[in-house]
């Protein structure tokens, strides 16, 4: 079963939020990888991909470890990220 949180993640530089499901078995990096690929595509192209960005949670100010599990890395239903 592919288990999956629904997350808010804020783009400052679009100044855009996005409600999306994440799967929880993927990493943290794998995931941003895939958010900022997405983004670009709805974007049209106005947000660029790189690999300079990080997920940060917007109520702690912590970054999160790219190598970790969304789930292990504490991201749950309901959790405010930012895209940076």
């Amino acid at each position: 079963m592919n288990h999956k949180v629904l997350v808010e993640v804020y783009v400052p530089e679009l100044d855009i939020k996005y409600n999306l499901f994440l799967p929880v078995n993927k990493k943290v990096g794998n995931v941003i990888l895939n958010l900022v690929k997405a983004i670009n595509e709805l974007s049209d192209g106005a947000y660029p991909i790189s690999s300079n960005h990080a997920l940060m949670n917007s109520e702690t100010c912590e970054f999160y470890n790219m190598d970790l599990n969304l789930k292990d890395a504490k991201i749950l239903n309901g959790t405010r990220l930012i895209l940076i």
